[in-house]
């Protein structure tokens, strides 16, 4: 079994499992999005948050480089969120 950094497992948080939410909202209910908003979203940032940290302990992340910055990864999970909401809030009021 091959192990992935995590530095790499931050990426793809980033480039894939967040934009991925987004292709299925067409198909999701209320319950889906109450619960991604309530618990998967919170766990995943979490999770982001101490990938960066460990990043930045193994010397995979420079203190200051991007993909690492807290405050920009609570930027962009605050910003999923809303998305989310939006998107679903465009899909009730069309359905």
């Amino acid at each position: 079994m091959a192990i992935i950094s995590a530095r790499k497992r931050l990426e793809s948080i980033e480039s894939d499992v967040l934009p991925s939410m987004f292709a299925g909202i067409i198909i999701k209910d209320e319950k889906w999005l109450n619960k991604t908003l309530e618990k998967t979203l919170p766990n995943l940032e979490k999770k982001a948050l101490e990938l960066a940290l460990e990043c930045k302990a193994e010397g995979e992340c420079s203190e200051n480089e991007l993909l690492c910055d807290e405050t920009r990864i609570r930027e962009l999970f605050k910003e999923t969120r809303s998305k989310l909401e939006n998107e679903f809030m465009v899909r009730i009021r069309t359905s």
